[in-house]
């Protein structure tokens, strides 16, 4: 078990105002069987009534409503989360199983999973979820500004690169088509930096991430803010608003873990 500390920042700047500002934020961590959130502080600017409730995977969301115009929009939240992954994830929704129009295979992607599991007869989902993770990270390149954020797994697969957000996408389709149960996941790794993005997996009774972009399975050392079938159902920030703008955002994330 650890005890994480993290601090999450998002600043957004518009050229002009805007204005009737809706928007939903995933950025409170996920209360569940491994992960729990001892407290946090959400500040919001502009000030606004918001609304905090769950979604249908359970993700805690934040709800609100900026009318008056503004330039500026940004939050921070700040807490501690226990972090205890010999606590099992049982309980599963077995839409899991099932691809979405992000986590579609091609003919090419499921030609790599068949040589991947070649000779995996026996293993189980985990062991056989390993071997495509690592033959995913011997094939894919990490490259930032090449994909965006409606990017699928089939398109990040034919370019052969992109960045946490694809990983995580074309993991979770040749999982799927694997016959392993699969879902994307966000959050936050130790350390400063930006949000992440890793699969999750289910073998015999439990969730188990996988990390892609790294190579690694997910630890203590990972903040879960919000799972669900692919990144859609999991953005940080989400909205809409009145106004013909520009906007540019800074992100800032830093996790340490407090012994």
């Amino acid at each position: 078990m650890k005890r994480l500390k993290f601090e999450y920042r998002t600043d957004a700047v518009f050229d002009g105002p805007v204005t009737d500002h809706g928007f939903c934020l995933r950025c409170i961590p996920r209360e569940d069987e491994r992960q729990h959130l001892e407290w946090y502080t959400l500040d919001i600017y502009p000030e606004t009534n918001i609304r905090i409730a769950p979604d249908v995977w359970k993700n805690t969301t934040t709800m609100g409503f900026i009318v008056k115009p503004h330039r500026e929009f940004g939050f921070c939240v700040r807490g501690e989360v226990l972090v205890d992954l010999s606590r099992p994830r049982k309980l599963w929704n077995p839409i899991f199983k099932y691809p979405t129009e992000y986590t579609q295979t091609t003919p090419e992607m499921e030609h790599m999973v068949n040589i991947l599991l070649k000779d995996s007869t026996g293993e189980n989902p985990l062991s056989r979820a390993l071997r495509l993770m690592n033959g995913l990270y011997a094939a894919f390149e990490y490259r930032q500004h090449v994909t965006g954020i409606w990017t699928t797994a089939s398109e990040a697969f034919k370019l052969g690169c992109g960045v946490c957000q694809d990983y995580a996408h074309v993991l979770t389709a040749m999982c799927l088509y694997a016959g392993i149960p699969a879902r994307y996941a966000s959050g936050f790794m130790l350390g400063e930096g930006y949000t992440h993005a890793w699969a999750e997996v289910f073998s015999e009774g439990s969730w188990y991430g996988l990390d892609p972009t790294n190579n690694l399975m997910v630890d203590e050392t990972y903040i879960k803010l919000a799972h669900g079938r692919h990144a859609a159902d999991c953005s940080v920030v989400r909205g809409a608003f009145r106004g013909v703008v520009s906007e540019t955002q800074k992100i800032n994330v830093y996790v340490e873990e407090l012994k």
